[in-house]
């Protein structure tokens, strides 16, 4: 690989760096943010959620935009739109808003990542590297995954979380200085591209009604007509979405590239391989604060054999593709994820951080073993020019069924937990409101609604609280990762059935 091609790759490198510091920091900050904003995790969620969301869906967009108008281009406009809402949340006076910043830097980080992958995909010496270059890419995101906990640690040691978005600042304005400096301007764009924004439209508007069915279901009453009505409105879109696709002149989902058995499967791989990882990156730091008493650095450090697997395995992956092929590997890092969900479940409480010693690694390495390659076998199934759309369409499946997995273990975690406590809280002889319960469920008791709660109690009755909460915590968690498990286990399935000749051969 000659000189210039290796420093097109260190700039997308510190790109993507960037934008990996953003999605695992910001989850570390959870119980810090619910503090902050006197709520709890089922409306802190969208802190991730509304982020993945708003980053998938535009990542088509800004993929195909970038094929028309330049990648370089794309990436300098998303990294602007980026660098401007990280100054928002670092300046978010209530939760609301930064949620609005979040989603904001979702569309700035959705413009700049499919660019970063074409880049990646298209600007080597030669095409037997591209499974190399994505895999060093995807080791810059997973490396900025590593650091993004120790500097949200970092940052609510010093006594504020929201310091940790001027971090995102100063990395987004690294990243626009190298893409400036090192990737030069691109003079061939396609002609006559379209833009599916109905299409998109449609799909947001039916994710985004799921995922907040999902977060008010336990407040509503999962029964009740106003959140059935929800679950019916979204499903409605999504049956609509396939029709209005028909009829659009040039639809996300491009019908030769459909109608190929195996990109169809290639697509889901990208989707169930991140349920685990989402569910851990959200849980496991909570576990760590909220039951074994952790400080946020501490949490941070404890997070590593997930993060620091990711990082590595990224770095290797490119290579193992070549070697291996996507079949085997899809297989094993399936298999790897589902068990290491499973160890979550079948470990004992008693353990500690025992219990989510052996399931963080597990799913780091199956992780690293389906996150890459998955993507890698999408992109290289078409012709370069497509390699925006593609790599945008096949990290929009895989974000969204994130935001998605995140959301169904929030709801089943939430009303496993609340459940368990009402049934220690009885049996301990504690006689607590409804209300109550759902302010002290979740673990985080440090909140001015929590704390009003835990001060009509006495000495004793406090710590067997206390003892409630850690245990319906550990429930509830244990219940979100048996549906991570099954989750994970659909790609058991979808890897086992992959053909990897077939696959090469998608006519586009």
């Amino acid at each position: 690989m000659d000189r210039s091609s290796i420093i097109k790759i260190i700039a997308l490198m510190v790109t993507g760096f960037g934008i990996g510091i953003d999605f695992t920091g910001a989850l570390i900050l959870v119980p810090a943010i619910e503090n902050s904003f006197d709520t709890d995790i089922t409306s802190t969620q969208w802190v991730l959620n509304i982020y993945a969301l708003f980053f998938a869906m535009t990542m088509v967009a800004g993929g195909r935009l970038g094929d028309m108008y330049g990648h370089r281009k794309m990436m300098l406009i998303g990294l602007s739109i980026f660098l401007f809402s990280s100054i928002m949340c670092f300046l978010s006076p209530t939760l609301d808003f930064l949620i609005v910043a979040r989603a904001l830097q979702g569309i700035g980080a959705g413009c700049v990542w499919p660019c970063t992958l074409a880049f990646g995909a298209t600007k080597v010496s030669r095409p037997e590297h591209r499974a190399m270059i994505m895999g060093l890419i995807l080791a810059g995101v997973t490396c900025g995954n590593v650091f993004g906990p120790l500097i949200s640690g970092t940052v609510v040691n010093l006594g504020d979380w929201r310091l940790f978005f001027l971090a995102n600042v100063v990395f987004s304005t690294i990243s626009m200085v190298t893409a400036l400096l090192l990737m030069q301007r691109e003079t061939q764009h396609k002609q006559g591209e379209h833009i599916d924004f109905a299409g998109m439209g449609i799909l947001s508007f039916a994710v985004l009604l799921l995922l907040y069915a999902l977060d008010v279901g336990a407040d509503w009453g999962w029964r009740s007509p106003p959140l059935l009505m929800l679950f019916l409105l979204s499903a409605g879109l999504f049956f609509l979405f396939p029709k209005v696709e028909k009829r659009v002149k040039e639809p996300l989902l491009l019908p030769q590239m459909m109608a190929n058995r195996e990109f169809r499967i290639t697509l889901g791989l990208n989707m169930f391989n991140v349920s685990a990882a989402f569910v851990g990156l959200m849980y496991f730091p909570q576990y760590m604060q909220k039951v074994l008493g952790w400080s946020t650095l501490q949490s941070a450090f404890g997070l590593a054999p997930l993060t620091v697997l990711l990082a590595v395995g990224s770095i290797v992956s490119g290579k193992l593709y070549n070697d291996f092929g996507p079949k085997r590997l899809l297989f094993w890092g399936y298999l790897c994820a589902a068990i290491g969900a499973a160890s979550v479940v079948a470990m004992p409480a008693t353990l500690g951080y025992w219990q989510i010693l052996p399931g963080m690694a597990m799913i780091g390495l199956g992780a690293t073993l389906t996150v890459g390659p998955s993507g890698t076998a999408a992109v290289c199934a078409v012709k370069p020019e497509r390699a925006g759309l593609v790599g945008g369409l096949s990290f929009m499946t895989h974000l969204v069924y994130g935001a998605v997995s995140v959301a169904c273990a929030t709801a089943i975690m939430f009303l496993v937990s609340l459940r368990s406590l009402g049934e220690q809280l009885t049996a301990a002889g504690i006689d607590m409101s409804d209300a109550d319960q759902r302010a002290i469920n979740g673990g985080t008791l440090t909140t001015a609604t929590a704390r009003d709660v835990m001060q009509k109690l006495t000495g004793p009755e406090v710590e067997k609280v206390k003892d409630a909460i850690a245990s319906a915590f550990d429930t509830g968690m244990n219940m979100a990762f048996i549906f991570a498990t099954l989750s994970v286990s659909v790609g058991i399935v979808l890897a086992m059935l992959l053909d990897e000749d077939k696959l090469h051969k998608v006519e586009n």
